[in-house]
């Protein structure tokens, strides 16, 4: 199959014609690249077509689409493929637009045999999802086969999906550090709440605690986004700046920050700055297996300072002695007053 490597776009005329000719190239490419025999010049020399236009992309993109609709039918086509009768398989309604009868015809042979006889080309091709999750007390150093470098809290969960055109993270309940390998032609996209972090290369920290978000920048450059407020980024943090923001909300607050501090806690610190005692025993409590709890009377203190983070007793009794606390245990756990 002729997918043209280089120069012009193939095909003659103006309109569905040319587009045709185009989309016929992009179904190539998709088939070719998704081919076991496939290898990293294949890869290559896509990247090298799909950047000679956008019209090439947007063919591409069409393509992957349609691949998408059968990788979600492929069970109701297999069976229509087995049935004695006529099965109609729909696919979701899409916009109309000028169609080339010999160009669906060839896509939906060439997609249908790579659903039918390998489902897991599709799958490879978008990253296979891997999922990491720590238990209370447990960190987890991370390295991602691109050479990104992960550092995952306490209590914390992730999932990785490293797929040739982008590589894909959702961060649940937790924090992580990352230290993203730079490859501009797959940007590293993070999912946490309603946001999503955007970078090609860079070391950020994200902490995602109940509905609050917070994202501070070491090195680089971090996009940030809120979908359900358009397309355009809502912050562009560099080195030593953060971004608080709580699930929801229309706006973020960023500020300036020790970017060394907001990485203290992969150290075994906690670098806290008038925080609110009820927040720093709810992370500790995610750190600990023992329950700790605050009297109403501590529960109105404040702490500004740096507290090692190690055994949960000696954890205790510093943060105690540094707000002058009495320490009350009980089979049911550790009551500040």
């Amino acid at each position: 199959m002729n997918t043209e490597e280089g120069g012009a776009d193939m095909g003659v005329g103006t309109g569905s014609d040319a587009q045709g000719a185009l989309d016929d190239q992009a179904i190539g490419w998709l088939v070719r690249v998704q081919s076991d025999a496939a290898t990293a010049d294949d890869w290559a020399a896509l990247a090298a077509w799909l950047e000679g236009s956008q019209s090439r992309l947007a063919a591409f993109e069409r393509a992957e689409a349609l691949a998408a609709d059968l990788d979600e039918q492929a069970w109701a086509i297999r069976a229509a493929l087995q049935a004695t009768g006529t099965t109609v398989v729909p696919f979701r309604p899409r916009s109309p637009r000028p169609t080339k009868p010999m160009w669906a015809a060839a896509a939906a042979a060439c997609l249908v045999a790579a659903v039918v006889a390998g489902p897991l080309v599709w799958t490879s091709y978008r990253g296979t999802p891997q999922d990491y999750r720590t238990e209370r007390g447990q960190t987890l150093q991370v390295a991602l086969a691109d050479g990104t470098h992960i550092t995952l809290d306490s209590a914390s969960s992730l999932s990785v999906r490293l797929g040739w055109r982008a590589r894909q993270v959702s961060l649940g309940e937790g924090q992580a550090s990352f230290d993203v390998a730079k490859d501009v032609r797959r940007p590293f996209v993070i999912a946490v709440g309603d946001q999503r972090v955007r970078v090609v290369g860079t070391e950020f920290d994200i902490s995602h605690f109940g509905r609050a978000i917070v994202i501070s920048v070491r090195r680089g450059v971090v996009e940030v986004r809120q979908p359900a407020l358009g397309g355009k980024p809502i912050a562009r943090l560099v080195r030593g700046e953060s971004l608080a923001h709580d699930e929801g909300a229309a706006t973020s607050v960023t500020r300036a920050v020790d970017p060394d501090l907001a990485f203290a806690w992969t150290q075994g610190r906690l670098v806290c700055n008038d925080q609110p005692l009820p927040e720093l025993v709810a992370y500790l409590n995610r750190r600990f297996s023992t329950p700790i709890r605050l009297s109403e009377r501590a529960a109105k203190r404040r702490f500004t300072g740096v507290l090692m983070i190690g055994d949960e007793n000696d954890t205790v009794r510093r943060l105690a002695a540094f707000l002058s606390l009495h320490i009350e245990r009980s089979r049911t756990g550790i009551v500040l007053d």
